[in-house]
């Protein structure tokens, strides 16, 4: 992946990770990706990662689809001017639109491939934003989990501990994964699990 080869090395934390997802989704013949929360300032690969960059670029290059949706205008403003005409890119507030796109889907008969949580920033020394940035995750995945196909990827960005205990935006999908015995295939900054359905 030309693209992604030019950045890896400015990833960070995330570089594990978006080596995962993309060695993943060339397993599959025109995927369909959908994240929630998009890329909102230039080159912060370290910061943000990027990911909607990356995924516009990926599937300009083996084709495929890619939705994604952010409730700040500032961000999708950047988005717009940043990726292709190929990417579907929505202002508005994700569990809403997941909502919408789920219902779409269904009537479709159309299943997503990769889903990538990473709306709702998450600060550590803020509690109660931190507590709502769980659920809002939580209810994201609730949201359009008709529409992931079995096998599908699963990840949530900013996935970090304290005292050995998960206390990042993945917290409470995480608690739900392991209830059903569907544990982590990778768990690093970004969280990933195959969705066994």
């Amino acid at each position: 992946m030309k693209f992604y080869n030019e950045v890896r090395n400015r990833l960070s934390i995330r570089a594990c990770g978006f080596d995962y997802v993309f060695q993943y989704l060339r397993t599959i013949d025109n995927p369909v990706i959908v994240e929630t929360g998009c890329a909102r300032k230039e080159d912060n690969y370290e910061g943000d990662g990027m990911s909607s960059l990356l995924f516009d670029a990926y599937i300009n290059e083996y084709g495929g689809s890619f939705y994604t949706v952010d409730i700040s205008e500032e961000s999708i403003n950047f988005c717009k001017s940043k990726m292709s005409n190929k990417s579907s890119i929505t202002c508005g507030d994700s569990i809403l639109y997941l909502k919408k796109l789920n219902e779409k889907f269904q009537s479709e008969d159309k299943k997503i491939d990769l889903l990538y949580l990473d709306s709702f920033d998450a600060p550590r020394n803020n509690p109660q934003q931190l507590w709502e940035s769980q659920e809002h995750h939580f209810f994201e995945f609730i949201t359009i989990l008709p529409s992931l196909k079995k096998g599908a990827l699963v990840c949530v960005d900013d996935n970090w501990t304290e005292n050995g205990r998960p206390a990042g935006k993945s917290r409470l999908l995480l608690k739900y994964m392991n209830k059903i015995n569907n544990p982590p295939a990778l768990n690093a900054y970004q969280i990933f699990w195959i969705w066994l359905g």
